[in-house]
Order: C-alpha cells, then structure tokens, then sequence
C-alpha cells in the first residue's frame, strides 16, 4: 500500500509540475512570440491581437482578432501597404524547440479564420523577395488554411484596383527559406487550392474585370459568369480615343481549363494545357470611324505567337454555343451596321509559342456558326507560326443566304440592300503579310439592288438604282460562277479586314459585269493608297 501511495502522490506531482510547466511555458512564449516579429528589424508590420491560447503540452496555440498594419502607416498622409483584421489564427503541433532554440517557426497547420486584408499602393515597389526577408530563417511545413476570407487592393484616389469575397484557400507543405527566396516562385509548396465566391479586377482606364464562382487548384481553373466590362459608353469611349480603336464587351458562362502545367524552368514561364473550354461566350466588338486611322502595322496571329517571351502550349481550345457580334458605326447620325455570328462551336488546335521548340505542328481553326442568325457558314483556318512569311489558308462556305439579313449591314456601310436568293458562296483565300490569291464561287437568283442617298438612308436614289440593276447580273442560271482573284493587304488592318477586301472583290467579279467591275477593283485600290497616305 505504502508503494502504491508513493506512486501515486509520484504522478500527481509529476503532474502538477507538467501542469505548472504548461501554464510556465506558455506564459513564457506568449512573450517570446510577439518579441520575436517586433524585434525583426526587416519586418515593415505591427501586429497585434486581443488575446492569446497557448497550450504546450498538446502543441497549439490560437491568436484572437488580430490586426496588422504598416509600422510607418502614422507617418504618411495617405495610406500604403497592408491593413487586416483577423478573426482568429490557429496553429497546431509547433515545434518548441526551434522557437527556443533558433528563432523560427516551425508547425504542422496554420488556419486563418476569416480575415479582411486591404492593400494600398505604396511608393516602393513590392519585391517578393525583399517582403519575404524575415523569413529567410523561418520554415513553416505542413498546410496553410485560409476561411472565408476578404481581400481588397485599393488605390487611394482611383478606387478598388481588386476584390475577391469569401475566399477559401489551403496551401500544402510550404517551405520559405534563403533558399527559395532567390527562386522565381519564393514559396516551395506541393498543392494548393483556391476559392472565392466573386472576383473584380480594374484592368485598365477602359475596362473592368468581374467573374462569379472561381475555382482553382494548382492543374485546374474553373470560372462561372467571367465578364469584360466597357467602363465608358460607345459615345465617351469614341471621344476619348485619338485613333480608331474597337471596344469590346464579352461574357462567358464558364471557363475551365480541367489540366494545367505551369511553372518556370530556367527562369522560362511555360504554361501548357492538353485543352481549355468557353462555354456561352458573348462577345460585342464595336468600332466606329470617326477617330483617325491607326495607321500601325498590325500583327498577323502567326505572328502574334511568334512574339510571344514565354512557352505556350494548348493543345486544343474549345469555343461551345457562343455569338460573336462585331459593329461598325459611320457616326452617331445612323445605326451602326452588324455582323452577327451565332450558334458558334470552334475548335482551336495546337496554341503554340515557338520558345523552347524546334518544330510545331499547324495551328488549325475549324468553325461552324450561324451568319446573321440564319446562314449556315463553316470555316477551315490554318497557318504555323514559324513561318515567317505568315501564310495561311482560310476556307469557307455559305448557304441560302436571306437578303433581309445582310441588309442591315450593307445599307448603313454602302447604303445599299438587295433582294433575291443568295444559295452559295464557296471561298478559299490563300494569303500572307503581304498579298492573299484565291478562288470565290457564288451561286444567286433574281438579284436586286436598292441605293440609298448617303445622308438620308431612307431616301432610295431611283434612277440610280435603276441603272444598277441593269448593271448588275441577276442571276447565275443555277451554276457555281467562279473567279481567280487576287488582293493587297492594307497592313495596318486586321485578317478579317484583308478576308473582307477578298470576299468583296469576289462579289464585285462575279455580280456586275466585267468593264464594270474593273472600273470598281481600280476605284477601291485608289480609296486604299489614300488611306495609306
């Protein structure tokens, strides 16, 4: 009995002596902790909170409303860096050791509860390095837990630069030493994964960024309702433009990119994916013509990935159930003409950039749509982007053509609207930087045109008209009529504009007859060096 009793007061002093040891230590570190950032000279922040649970013997410990600012933030009339309200930081299984013995921070996890985090602007530059350095001598392993988090970068007089709500993220065996410091990503981790609920992003002076649902892991990104937002209306933003300039509006249901791999490799960025997905894509592009010409050369998109400084590599992209809309407005007095593109399903293969590969395979575009809501078009699109030339091929083909729907672009453009069946257009346009050749075939019955006055569109010019349509051949009497024809490229215009000129010197051949229609080839390439002047 008398063991059994010294045994027993044996454990319950030894006990009471862990107990005391517990409350003893975490008294102690919960001096040491806080002494340990205040006294990091390199480190820019005051941190604060409300209370601290320290708990040695099961390894945690758990900081309440902490808060954390700028030590110079009283200093300066407007405000810079970084201010956050943390609900709660909770660390488990630190090792006391290295705390004691070196100064660092070593745990297992680290779960941040509900913190609001606001960014400023501030003079000097962030450096990820340069915040980084306190840590040089820290190594925290295992995960690090973020819950419903707030972050918001502000511009102290421009506004929110940023903002993302409900954030979710967790990050997992992270490691930051002198090390990684001088690696391009100055965090080593295994995975990560990141959510938020609604995101914003001012691009620039022109447009805003926002999305829904974002989810993204370190392989995998999925955005619900992507948005890129006009800031102006077409009249401000008309205004505000020295030279031409489309504006654009685009939506997007969902975007998902299912595999990713990207990372750096000898200070390289590579970013590849086996495929990436737009579902319900709406995209409004709108020019109008009274800014000057921007009379730049403009790149051909062979040689747009050419010019790219980082590895590309996208197998494939796939354009689901969209609408293209494009719009071009003469001037305010008369409604813009609209090409409409709807129903659209592309598939885009082989998105290189030529960094870090000696050959590439053909980038291909294979499209299929709805003209004007109602003609079928298909377009075959093909070019590689190591050819220097940038050549390229661009087939194509139309079928029952409705008059009532070319007109609303025809009439504001050219002041003209026709009548009849369009049954075919075939197209293949074989072009590169400099001229395109190809071969336009048409097939149309009892053709009819109808000319408007250029300042009063809804005043027919008769006689005109009625001269036009003896020019005009009426009809193809059932048969694919085909031409061989040849185009300059106007440089400083876009593909498109160098496709249209094509298809528009096609129509020109083929409709009216042939003294007429060089007379009209002579007048457009005049109206071209014009402009180039």
């Amino acid at each position: 009995m008398k063991a059994l009793k010294k045994i027993a007061v044996g454990i319950l002093i030894l006990l009471l002596l862990l107990i005391v040891a517990n409350f003893g230590l975490s008294y102690w570190v919960s001096k040491k902790l806080p002494s340990i950032i205040r006294n990091e000279k390199d480190f820019p922040y005051n941190v604060s909170y409300e209370d601290l649970d320290i708990d040695v013997l099961s390894g945690s410990f758990t900081m309440k409303n902490a808060y954390i600012a700028p030590k110079d933030s009283l200093e300066v009339k407007l405000q810079e860096g970084a201010f956050g309200k943390i609900k709660s930081i909770s660390v488990e299984h630190f090792d006391i050791l290295a705390l004691l013995k070196d100064n660092r921070i070593k745990v297992k996890k680290v779960i941040i509860d509900t913190p609001e985090v606001t960014l400023y602007p501030r003079k000097k530059k962030y450096d990820t390095n340069e915040d980084l350095k306190p840590f040089k001598n820290a190594i925290t392993t295992g995960s690090l837990e973020i819950r419903h988090g707030n972050f918001k970068m502000l511009d102290t007089l421009k506004g929110f630069i940023l903002k993302a709500s409900n954030i979710d993220f967790n990050l997992i065996n992270i490691k930051i030493d002198s090390v990684t410091l001088d690696q391009n990503i100055p965090v080593r981790y295994r995975d990560y994964n990141f959510s938020c609920d609604s995101l914003f992003y001012r691009v620039d002076g022109f447009y805003n960024i926002t999305a829904g649902k974002l989810a993204s892991t370190d392989s995998t990104i999925a955005i619900n309702n992507f948005k890129l937002v006009p800031k102006q209306d077409r009249v401000q933003f008309t205004k505000m433009m020295p030279k031409e300039k489309d504006q654009f509006a685009i939506v997007a249901e969902k975007i998902n990119v299912p595999n990713a791999d990207w990372g750096f490799f000898r200070d390289t960025l590579y970013v590849h994916s086996p495929e990436i997905a737009l579902e319900k894509v709406n995209a409004n592009i709108y020019r109008n013509k009274l800014p000057k010409d921007d009379l730049s050369r403009k790149k051909l998109y062979s040689e747009m990935l050419r010019s790219l400084k980082f590895d590309l590599k996208v197998d494939k992209l796939l354009l689901k159930n969209s609408l293209i809309t494009y719009e071009e407005q003469i001037d305010f007095k008369r409604p813009p003409a609209k090409v409409s593109f709807s129903k659209f399903y592309a598939t885009v293969s082989n998105i290189y950039s030529p960094v870090r590969k000696k050959k590439l395979p053909v980038t291909t575009i294979d499209a299929q749509c709805l003209f004007m809501k109602s003609t079928p078009l298909k377009v075959n699109w093909s070019f590689n982007t190591l050819d220097v030339s940038d050549s390229f091929t661009i087939k194509g083909h139309l079928q029952d053509i409705r008059s009532e729907e070319v007109n609303p672009v025809s009439k504001p453009l050219m002041n003209v609207t026709t009548s009849g069946d369009l049954n075919e257009v075939y197209f293949t346009f074989n072009g590169n930087r400099d001229r395109g050749t190809g071969d336009f075939a048409i097939r149309y019955d009892d053709l009819k045109v109808d000319i408007y006055d250029k300042d009063d569109l809804k005043k027919k010019k008769k006689l005109v008209t009625a001269i036009g349509n003896l020019l005009v051949k009426d009809d193809t009497k059932g048969k694919l009529k085909e031409v061989h024809i040849g185009v300059d490229r106007g440089k400083d215009k876009s593909v498109f504009n160098f496709l249209w000129r094509f298809v528009q010197e096609g129509l020109t051949q083929t409709v009216l007859p042939k003294p007429v229609a060089k007379i009209a080839s002579k007048k457009m390439e005049k109206k071209n060096e014009k402009k180039k002047k």
